[in-house]
């Protein structure tokens, strides 16, 4: 028998080689099932599928020189020639019995640390004699009757296939021993051999068993591709190695990836699978049921296509990705739609690769707005000012703050593109979908509301400090006020720590004067703490470290953590450097406000007012009627 050690060999993105071998090599080997892996369970319809696509294989285009089984994980034992099985039983056991079926004598030998006597017989022995088992003694055993069933089903198919042919039933097994006999010069039927260390048995079997893929589909279908024997042509393999290299940094990139999905990886899943299962076809329901679905079903079967076509397939899926990644305005609007409707994230990204590939640049992104726009539209909100915080839902205010947040980023970018004098050489402001996946995100009352959530005895105590500061001698000319504090520092009672907000707050509207923003049952016109110009997005984190802090407050930690000026002492030096959107930057940084009107201390109805005018400018598309109201 030729000697196939040194013959087959897979590179691995661990760096490791892993090989793989003709059915020939593993002939008189000795295979252990340990015993705490369960029988033989293939089904006909299990049986069915391998041996059909093996036919499939035997009649597609002979350069098609290698069917490649899923990989067998083996722990070799002292014994050169005896391999303890973790994964892989149940098709060396159907290979086993195909090769009987084909030749009347097993192929290698089974030891079965499990194996109690039925009758006399071990399930060893009724593996040897299976071509002479009659139905009575296989129906004594459940392990005995999957394969008894599996063995003459297998003859079935050979009789189906002669039929459906119109060839012998002696010419298809001549066809199949072919297969099984093939050397590396042959057309072969071939299994990925990935051996475990002894002292990592344990733990591999327990991650096999319970879904933790030791392969993943990404690593199996690298193999493949870059397999010396049966891969990619020599003059694509190298190059077929860089590029996925570089495709595997990308998809690394958190801003690539979130634009994409944003759904959770689940171990045993690898970002590169998405690339892998758009082209293969493969649904987001079989990938959670088998995360190696695109290598079994599309990369691992021949006669989808030559592997060539599917690496091209791979690779132009990958570059008109990338495309779209480049480009700021794709990039923003298919982040937005991946954020708002993430269930399906393959049939979602299949759709706009298919449009992408059809329309010009400028149709795709018509396309894509009219899309933002339906999602807009269906929440009800005919108007801009119809966003209220008592009325609307949390997710449709963070969509509305998003497309704002991203329509200011391509309008600023546009406005600096344009300018032949910038020249812009590098690339611009993005918005970070993924923080939208990794944080959790508030609506941000911008002038606090009365009503007061201070639970914690602790947090009480920062506001009024923190109030004392603000409001600096006004706070100590207030007698009632005083009166509050005092009757609170002595009971340490929530409800007398309300009536001081209360009192604090209402105080605060009486030094803004006629322009502040008014609470929601002072306020006839809408025009209160709950309109949507009092609104902005802010990540939970930031919004909980100051609570329903004043305004002053709020700034001065809004610019220190968005880096836009350093802290001035120890406890602003201590604020973390955190991503605030460029809207929420410009309300605390008052850049919305263009009348003489303008006070650093308070956020009045002015500030909102322009706030909103803003929103309407930038919004026009998706508010048609707010744009029309404006003119």
């Amino acid at each position: 028998m030729a000697n196939y050690n040194n013959n087959y060999k897979l590179i691995m993105s661990n760096n490791k080689e892993l090989p793989m071998y003709p059915f020939l090599w593993l002939m008189g080997k000795t295979f252990l099932i340990p015993y705490q892996q369960r029988g033989y369970k293939w089904t006909t319809s299990n049986v069915g599928e391998l041996l059909y696509d093996l036919w499939d294989f035997l009649n597609a285009d002979e350069k098609k020189r290698v069917y490649c089984l899923q990989p067998l994980a083996v722990v070799p034992q002292e014994n050169g020639n005896v391999f303890s099985v973790l994964d892989g039983q149940q098709r060396l056991t159907t290979l086993y019995l195909l090769r009987i079926c084909l030749y009347g004598k097993p192929p290698y030998t089974f030891i079965y640390e499990r194996d109690t006597s039925h009758n006399g017989m071990k399930r060893c022995d009724f593996m040897k004699s299976i071509d002479s088992i009659d139905i009575e003694t296989a129906e004594k055993n459940i392990d005995f009757h999957f394969i008894y069933t599996a063995y003459h089903h297998i003859g079935n198919i050979f009789q189906n296939i002669a039929k459906k042919s119109g060839k012998t039933v002696e010419e298809i097994k001549s066809s199949f021993q072919k297969l099984l006999e093939g050397s590396k010069e042959e057309r072969s039927l071939q299994v990925i051999w990935y051996t475990v260390k002894p002292d990592k048995q344990y733990e591999t079997f327990r991650n096999l068993n319970s879904g933790k893929i030791e392969l993943t589909n990404t690593d199996l279908i690298k193999a493949l591709l870059l397999n010396r024997v049966s891969g990619l042509p020599q003059s694509e393999r190298v190059e077929a190695a860089a590029t996925f290299e570089r495709m595997e940094q990308e998809m690394q990139n958190d801003h690539f990836w979130y634009m994409i999905n944003a759904q959770e990886l689940r171990y045993g899943q690898t970002r590169m699978d998405f690339l892998f299962n758009l082209v293969a076809g493969c649904k987001q329901s079989d990938y959670e049921i088998d995360p190696r679905w695109s290598f079994r079903n599309y990369f691992a079967r021949p006669e989808k296509s030559c592997l060539s076509d599917k690496w091209k397939a791979v690779r132009h899926t990958f570059l008109r990705l990338k495309d779209m990644y480049d480009d700021i305005e794709t990039y923003h609007y298919i982040g937005f739609l991946t954020y708002n409707s993430n269930d399906n994230p393959l049939s979602n990204m299949r759709k706009l690769l298919e449009l992408n590939r059809r329309q010009k640049h400028s149709l795709f992104i018509c396309e894509l707005r009219n899309r933002i726009k339906s999602i807009l539209s269906n929440s009800n909100h005919e108007h801009l000012s119809d966003y209220r915080y008592d009325t609307t839902s949390k997710k449709d205010l963070r969509l509305l703050f998003l497309m704002h947040n991203i329509e200011t980023i391509l309008q600023r970018y546009k406005q600096l593109h344009d300018n032949t004098q910038l020249h812009l050489a590098k690339d611009y402001e993005r918005f970070p979908f993924e923080l939208l996946h990794k944080q959790s995100w508030d609506i941000e009352h911008i002038a606090s509301k009365t009503e007061s959530d201070f639970k914690n005895p602790q947090d009480r105590e920062d506001w009024l400090n923190s109030i004392k500061e603000d409001m600096g001698e006004d706070y100590a000319k207030v007698e009632k006020v005083k009166i509050l504090e005092q009757r609170y520092t002595n009971s340490k009672k929530k409800d007398d720590f309300d009536e001081l907000y209360k009192a604090v707050m209402r105080e605060c509207d009486k030094l803004i004067g006629e322009d502040a923003i008014k609470d929601k049952d002072k306020a006839s016109d809408g025009k209160d703490k709950m309109q949507v110009g009092n609104l902005t997005l802010l990540d939970s984190h930031t919004n909980r470290s100051y609570h329903n802090a004043l305004f002053p407050r709020k700034r001065k930690y809004i610019i220190v953590a968005a880096g836009l000026s350093d802290g001035d002492d120890d406890q602003e030096n201590a604020i973390p450097r955190l991503y605030i959107p460029p809207c929420t930057r410009q309300v605390f940084t008052k850049a919305y406000n263009k009348s003489n009107k303008l006070s650093l201390n308070a956020w009045t109805q002015t500030d909102a007012d322009f706030y909103l005018k803003d929103m309407e400018q930038k919004l026009g598309f998706y508010f048609p009627n707010d744009k029309n109201d404006a003119q």
